[in-house]
């Protein structure tokens, strides 16, 4: 009814004071209701100053006057605004001030996501160059392994496949290794096992040979290719070819040893670990890992060729000989150097270099990872979806800088601890993640990318030193079969082995700092060392939960390098039928 009387106040004036109140009102800009109230208010001003008139031209020329009166239409119409913005209630003005606020800053922040996208990265490194560079340390290419070993991958042939009675129902083939993987000795294979293992060996004659003279070489270098942008994204095809010539070399080893060839046995085992220095120095942690695992299976088999075959002393003399000269040729300390390229590229390619303290990821360039590279993405399927967690990354990320002096800081840790040994850092309490795992969520989330991309160090630092512990205890068990043939028996204790020359220094355990704990036994002796516990359990051996034997147990065991102990007995549950 107020609004019908409001209509009916205004219909009442003239037509220019309609009009005229109609203009202020749509100059005002504000709520209806406040337009409203101010319509019936001019309206009731021109009524009170119109009323005693009569209705004609004297009522307009009145009206016309009261509009001169007034003024500039769009001046009015500001003032209007303004005192009622004035005279509003507090809790309003709080409430549209809030309202603007969080207007302006939602626009700001739309503006800074468009300007992040916007970023674009300052490539100016080949890192992939820089790797290529670092690790070949000849010119002459007659000094690099690489082309003889890939003579002996193209003529590698696959083994053939043979009827696995316990394959799992994800394996898709079967192969012969993976029929034979948990066995040792050649007594262990049965007739289609053994046929199949003497023709993957016999076809491959002519690549193994090649095999063992890129060994010989003193370097090995490749020509890096990428399957991506980032040098993360390094092809490196040769790694699971080198394995499988492992595989080779030690099961040939293995035959020639059981048929009586302790010297062609000998020689593959050592030209196996040759190949593994190939992939030692400034490469990735995965190629030095890989370097690594070759030399233990080496090492292991020539355990298991002494187990089971008794070798005259002038060859176990030779063959120790030129183990110990290999060692004394091979860096062990693990090189992170290649890390390091890895973390400048990421760097490079991801953020932006717009001075110092500035640069800030750029959500499109993260695209350039794979789920498998970052953990924490999510692939949907939505284009929009994964940009808006790239983009919510970004947002997070701290800069440049300070995701730079992180990651120099981690690997310059990182490689001080390689120098140590396992036993050093245990007695340090050494923290490899340097809390960061411990720091509030947000802060490891601004982090990621050093939380994602943080090698397992200490993991790297216990496998090297490993490597190099297995080949000593081989070396000092050869010495004693030596002792034992010369003397007639074993020595009392390690020293007596160092004076009388069967060795030449005591092979000292890198999970002790002492030397190899030796005992003598009635007709035989063990050998061992702490282990990863870094706590002497009495030579008490580790096992999975199979009941196999596993020398580098996380559980409160010793790592027993002779006599190996036998399998671990496991009880069937109850229930089982």
């Amino acid at each position: 009814m107020a609004k019908e009387n409001k209509k009916d106040q205004l219909q009442n004036l003239p037509d220019g004071a309609r009009e005229f109140i109609n203009k202020i009102i749509k100059k005002m800009r504000y709520r209806r209701k406040v337009g409203e109230d101010v319509k019936a208010e001019l309206a009731a001003h021109f009524e009170d100053e119109l009323k005693d008139l009569p209705d004609g031209r004297e009522k307009d020329e009145k009206a016309r006057q009261i509009i001169c009166e007034f003024g500039d239409v769009k001046l009015l119409a500001v003032l209007l605004r303004r005192a009622k913005k004035r005279c509003r209630p507090l809790w309003r003005t709080l409430v549209a001030r809030g309202f603007q606020t969080i207007g302006v800053l939602i626009l700001c922040f739309i503006f800074y996501c468009v300007y992040i996208s916007l970023g674009q990265p300052n490539i100016n490194i080949d890192y992939l160059q820089e790797l290529t560079n670092v690790t070949r340390p000849a010119a002459n290419e007659n000094q690099n392994a690489a082309p003889l070993y890939q003579m002996a991958f193209d003529l590698y042939k696959e083994p053939p496949k043979v009827e696995l009675k316990e394959e799992p129902a994800f394996i898709d083939d079967n192969k012969l290794f993976r029929a034979i993987g948990n066995k040792q000795w050649i007594d262990e294979l049965n007739a289609e096992e053994l046929a199949a293992l003497k023709t993957w060996i016999s076809s491959n004659t002519e690549a193994i040979e090649l095999f063992k003279q890129a060994t010989e070489k003193p370097y090995c270098w490749w020509e890096r290719q990428k399957d991506g942008e980032l040098i993360l994204d390094v092809l490196l095809p040769e790694l699971n070819k080198t394995k499988n010539f492992s595989r080779l070399l030690s099961w040939r080893a293995a035959l020639n040893a059981n048929s009586g060839d302790i010297e062609k046995a000998f020689d593959d085992l050592l030209a196996c670990y040759r190949a593994g220095r190939h992939f030692q120095g400034p490469r990735f942690l995965v190629e030095q890992l890989v370097g690594r695992a070759i030399q233990a299976q080496s090492i292991g088999t020539a355990f298991i060729i002494l187990q089971h075959r008794q070798i005259e002393g002038p060859l176990l003399k030779d063959f120790q000989t030129s183990l110990e000269k290999l060692m004394a040729e091979q860096n062990y300390i693990p090189d992170y150097t290649a890390e390091r390229f890895w973390a400048s590229d990421f760097i490079q390619r991801c953020y932006t270099d717009n001075g110092s303290g500035s640069g800030h990821l750029i959500p499109g360039q993260l695209s350039t990872l794979t789920q498998e590279d970052v953990g924490i993405l999510i692939d949907f399927e939505n284009p929009v979806l994964n940009y808006g967690q790239y983009l919510g990354l970004s947002l997070v990320t701290v800069d440049r800088d300070k995701i730079k002096q992180m990651f120099e800081k981690y690997y310059d840790n990182a490689q001080q601890w390689a120098h140590k040994t396992p036993w050093q850092l245990h007695q340090e309490d050494i923290d490899f993640e340097m809390g960061i795992y411990d720091w509030p969520r947000l802060k490891q989330i601004r982090y990621w990318p050093v939380m994602v991309f943080m090698p397992a160090a200490g993991k790297v630092n216990q496998i090297a030193y490993r490597s190099k512990l297995q080949a000593e205890a081989l070396m000092t068990i050869t010495g004693l079969f030596r002792y034992r043939q010369d003397k007639g028996q074993y020595p009392e204790d390690l020293d007596e082995l160092l004076r009388s020359g069967y060795i030449k220094k005591l092979p000292l355990d890198c999970f002790s700092n002492k030397p190899l704990v030796y005992k003598k036994t009635e007709d035989d002796f063990i050998l061992y060392s702490f282990g990863p516990d870094c706590t002497d359990n009495g030579g008490k051996p580790g096992y999975d939960n199979k009941g196999r034997y596993t020398m580098w147990s996380d559980e409160d065991a010793d790592a027993i390098f002779w006599p190996e102990p036998e399998p671990k007995v496991i009880a069937a549950p109850e229930n089982s039928p």
